[in-house]
């Protein structure tokens, strides 16, 4: 059976010591300064002058291809304060040059579930307890408010964490998740391995 080819960049599975996530979020402020969207699994970063004005929240904007990243954005609001179901909040994604909150997961110990996206190579289990990076970071759905980012088949097994800022800890374990070089759009799990919140890990 082919593998469903269903981009959207990072989604929270569960965390290192084998617990389910738990929907745990942080909310951050997007000043409205950025020329880039941010959606629902883009990867973002501290913003240093972004905090909203009053104190409680921190600035983020849309991550770089091989930043150090601060998370995965995972939904949107007019507001700081949120109900604590974050899969259904007010807005399906940030656009460019709009002050909004976001709703991140920030904790470096998450496990993320990420499509890779076979453009001119395929993963293999040599991938598997090496560094990968992103391929299009910055696309997205206007109308699914997901991301469209995929992991970079083509540069994944690599060892440079500051330019390749995820962690390949292994193929989702599912009947329907083919892997190597009949299959394509094979779900891999990741952790953040350059993260701005992990002591030595480059700031903003």
């Amino acid at each position: 059976m082919a593998n469903k080819d269903r981009p959207g960049g990072l989604r929270p599975v569960k965390y290192l010591n084998g617990s389910p996530w738990n929907g745990q979020v942080r909310m951050y402020y997007c000043n409205g300064t950025s020329t880039s969207a941010i959606y629902k699994g883009s990867c973002v970063v501290i913003n240093a002058d972004g905090a909203d004005a009053t104190g409680y929240s921190m600035g983020c904007d849309l991550a770089g291809a091989a930043s150090t990243i601060l998370g995965v954005a995972v939904g949107f609001s007019n507001t700081r304060k949120i109900a604590a179901d974050v899969t259904s909040l007010e807005r399906a994604y940030c656009p460019a040059s709009t002050a909004m909150y976001v709703a991140v997961v920030d904790d470096p110990n998450v496990i993320f579930e990420v499509q890779e996206d076979n453009a001119s190579a395929y993963m293999t289990a040599a991938a598997v307890g090496n560094t990968a990076v992103l391929a299009g970071h910055s696309g997205g759905s206007t109308t699914t408010g997901r991301s469209t980012a995929e992991l970079d088949s083509s540069d994944a097994g690599q060892t440079a964490i500051a330019s390749h800022p995820l962690l390949v800890i292994g193929r989702v374990d599912r009947e329907d998740n083919d892997f190597g070089s009949s299959a394509s759009y094979t779900k891999w799990l990741v952790t953040i391995q350059d993260h701005q919140f992990k002591t030595g890990a480059a700031g903003v």
